[in-house]
């Protein structure tokens, strides 16, 4: 094999090569994107199980947008800003179902509140009856 030849063969596995690489890292966005997109939608799933639309309603708002936003990207292939989106949201799911946990434990340790309608009327003063008096008051003539 001459050296010109064994060089053209070498260049060609390389570029081989080269081009296998470029496929794959290509093709790893749309992966990378919507797994990490379901994963922040079960994490917004936990977030609504701990009732953060009520205790976080902050990072409950924002992990939902970040969500929505990181589907219309992917739905474009823009899968770079749909990875940042996917992050965003699944971060912000967490931070709501944290905060939603100890907002609903805070919420716990208080006093258990009882309704009692007759308490209601026994706190309330009792009236006393009024006697009202008439007087005729004459006027000087």
């Amino acid at each position: 094999m001459s050296m010109s030849m064994r060089f053209h063969t070498v260049g060609l596995h390389r570029l081989a090569s080269l081009g296998a690489a470029l496929l794959a890292i290509s093709g790893c966005g749309p992966i990378i994107s919507t797994s990490l997109i379901i994963d922040a939608e079960a994490k917004l799933s936990a977030a609504k199980a701990a009732e953060a639309e009520r205790y976080a309603p902050y990072e409950w708002t924002a992990a939902e947008e970040y969500l929505h936003k990181a589907h219309e990207e992917l739905g474009y292939a823009d899968y770079g800003p749909a990875i940042d989106y996917a992050y965003k949201a699944a971060d912000a799911a967490e931070k709501g179902t944290r905060k939603a946990s100890d907002e609903r434990s805070k919420d716990m340790e208080g006093p258990p509140t009882v309704v009692d309608d007759n308490a209601a009327s026994a706190a309330e003063p009792t009236a006393q009856p009024v006697t009202i008096k008439r007087i005729d008051i004459k006027a000087p003539q």
